[in-house]
């Protein structure tokens, strides 16, 4: 463990001293009860034998009567001359290592107050949205005219084939003809291989002196786990085809999709569009039972938003 030697500052001063003085440099104030050691980043290992001992030899003891700090070697105060007695010694501290700081965003400059342009701007801008939105919500009611139709229909078909899947071994489903099976990689576990000693910080030994700290880290290495991936030929149900018909009359219908031997219907979507004249053309789309209802050349009373959709029929 290596041995660093740190800092402790005056009270009365606030000179920076060495962690083994045991006077201020500056003023001469004796190290007191009170004075904390710190460590600078970059402090360099302690290599000399004499103070690699007097680290070890163990924490300052407090004098009981006038608070100084004395080497625990020594069995009076070497200020007031008291004996050592029962007095406490510093406490030993573990000093975790903590992150550098993120660096300090800077604030860009904001100007005491906007200038009588930017003001006019915003409030242009703000008058400008709130007109849009009025206008493109506002809803009014016309009378219309119904000028035409437009319709739509599908009709999805499905087909029972032989398809080609894979999976895993046990998910593989009943009936299924299994073609080839090979061994692929299912999902990775973490195994530990080993530790390492890593620094986890300091210990103040509290006598001005500093020891680096180290924990053992695991060490892991991802193991691959291998199971059977199973390629197989299964029948299913398959989208196929989509039969379609239009037209712009009122006369919608379904198409024919003419089924064949392994084939069925699989789903039916429709979309029914009315033309409406007023102020301008509209396009509506409508339910089955409210399009067949209509009639060309029909009035209608309807509710128009922003003056271009219709939103309801009345």
């Amino acid at each position: 463990m290596a041995i660093r030697e740190g800092k402790w500052r005056c009270p009365y001063c606030s000179v920076a001293n060495r962690g083994a003085a045991m006077a201020c440099s500056g003023c001469g104030a004796t190290r007191g009860k009170d004075v904390a050691f710190f460590l600078d980043g970059d402090a360099p290992e302690v290599t000399d034998d004499a103070l690699i001992a007097r680290a070890r030899a163990g924490a300052d003891w407090l004098c009981s009567f006038c608070g100084d700090a004395n080497a625990p070697e020594r069995d009076h105060c070497r200020n007031c001359g008291a004996e050592k007695g029962a007095a406490p010694s510093r406490p030993v501290l573990d000093v975790p290592l903590t992150p550098p700081p993120p660096p300090r965003a800077v604030a860009a400059p904001s100007p005491r107050r906007l200038r009588a342009w930017a003001v006019a701007v915003l409030l242009v801008l703000v008058a400008f949205v709130v007109a849009a939105a009025y206008f493109g919500l506002r809803r009014t009611d016309e009378t219309l005219t119904v000028a035409g139709f437009e319709w739509e229909r599908r009709v999805a078909v499905e087909a029972w084939r032989t398809v080609r899947e894979q999976a895993w071994e046990g998910s593989v489903p009943a009936g299924a003809r299994v073609v080839s099976r090979r061994p692929e990689v299912h999902h990775t576990e973490r195994d530990q291989v080993g530790t390492r000693r890593v620094k986890a910080g300091h210990r103040d030994l509290g006598n001005g002196f500093f020891e680096d700290v180290y924990r053992d880290e695991p060490i892991y290495r991802e193991r691959p786990v291998y199971r059977t991936r199973m390629t197989y030929d299964v029948q299913r149900w398959v989208p196929d085809r989509t039969v379609q018909a239009s037209g712009q009359d009122h006369a919608a219908h379904w198409p024919d999709p003419h089924l064949r031997s392994g084939e069925r219907e699989a789903s039916r979507a429709e979309k029914l569009v009315v033309l409406l004249d007023g102020r301008r053309t509209y396009r509506m789309e409508l339910p089955e039972a409210r399009w067949v209802a209509l009639r060309p050349g029909q009035a209608v009373s309807a509710v128009i938003r922003g003056g271009r959709s219709v939103l309801e029929l009345k």
